[in-house]
């Protein structure tokens, strides 16, 4: 049954997507071409056009048709929103809403631990990538100045990042419990949810002229692979978090926001640049390195204890 509600859920994952040409058909003669739009956005205001949730707002500004990349990041929640009105259960309702909190079932003081813990662990990664970057020749350079700006930046981009706020309600806050809590082993789950989530980004890959643009061969052979890679290790991080903090969804957006950096502490890079098979790489290897050094420390249960399957069990009956 669970299996069933998640690939209903995944199947409206792709088929929601069809509601960005179509609003681009009434809205913008049919042109999904954001990478133009992007551009002429940032001439205008200044402003690079990344992940940020408050500058992709303030680009729509001049260029409107960049809301509909905001309703895209979305449609996770709204696969979550609609699969739930599926099922019809009140305590499904219950139990989403629940994962809302910043914590469930423990103590406060493990979860401030928890929750510090998540910075101190991807932070330094940021850096490291930072520095792979350069030492391979890459023309990066930090975007954040260690300053008294750093510690109100990063609390931005973990917790306002368009893709991290938007897409975890569906693929943690929804579609991984539901495998878990369903029997699916969690390290399983994770992956799963991994590889799904990678590859429902191949639309905007097709309908927006990355394809095109990296070309075939590179875009199959390199792109893709590392892209994968790295939803892969983000989601096994996150599902680890997640767990650790009885089924929260907020570490999930957190850990999801820090690794799109939209602040650039891994080095300043626009939606156009973060699109490449090098940025690619270089991002995706360390973190599935932190990946599976979470899988030697917390085995493949990835902190899943019967307790939150227990209380899970309860509020659905």
């Amino acid at each position: 049954m669970r299996f069933r509600e998640f690939i209903i859920f995944y199947v409206l994952c792709f088929l929601l997507l069809g509601l960005i040409p179509l609003l681009s058909a009434i809205f913008n003669d049919g042109s999904m071409d954001f990478a133009v739009a992007g551009n002429n956005a940032s001439k205008v205001t200044g402003l690079v056009w990344t992940s940020n949730l408050f500058d992709v707002l303030r680009l729509s500004l001049v260029e409107p048709i960049l809301l509909l990349t905001v309703l895209g990041s979305a449609v996770p929640a709204l696969a979550a929103v609609c699969t739930l009105l599926y099922i019809g259960k009140r305590a499904q309702w219950r139990l989403f809403f629940a994962r809302f909190l910043p914590f469930r079932n423990i103590d406060p003081l493990k979860a401030l631990t928890t929750y510090t813990g998540i910075f101190l662990l991807l932070i330094p990664c940021l850096f490291v990538v930072l520095l792979l970057r350069q030492i391979t020749g890459g023309e990066y350079q930090s975007g954040v100045n260690l300053s008294f700006a750093l510690v109100p930046s990063i609390l931005a981009v973990a917790f306002l990042d368009q893709g991290a706020l938007l897409e975890e309600l569906g693929w943690r806050g929804f579609a991984a419990p539901l495998l878990q809590n369903g029997g699916i082993q969690p390290l399983r789950a994770a992956i799963i949810i991994g590889l799904c989530w990678g590859l429902w980004h191949l639309p905007r890959d097709l309908t927006t002229g990355v394809i095109e643009r990296l070309g075939f061969l590179s875009y199959l052979g390199l792109f893709l692979p590392a892209f994968v890679l790295g939803t892969i290790a983000v989601s096994i991080i996150a599902m680890f978090f997640v767990n650790r903090l009885g089924g929260s969804v907020i570490p999930a957006i957190v850990v999801h926001g820090i690794t799109n950096d939209a602040i650039g502490l891994s080095g300043t890079a626009s939606i156009i640049d973060a699109l490449t098979p090098y940025h690619q790489i270089s991002k995706s290897l360390p973190f599935a390195i932190i990946a599976i050094a979470i899988v030697i420390y917390s085995g493949p249960l990835l902190g899943f204890s019967s307790k939150e399957g227990n209380s899970t069990a309860n509020e659905q009956t």
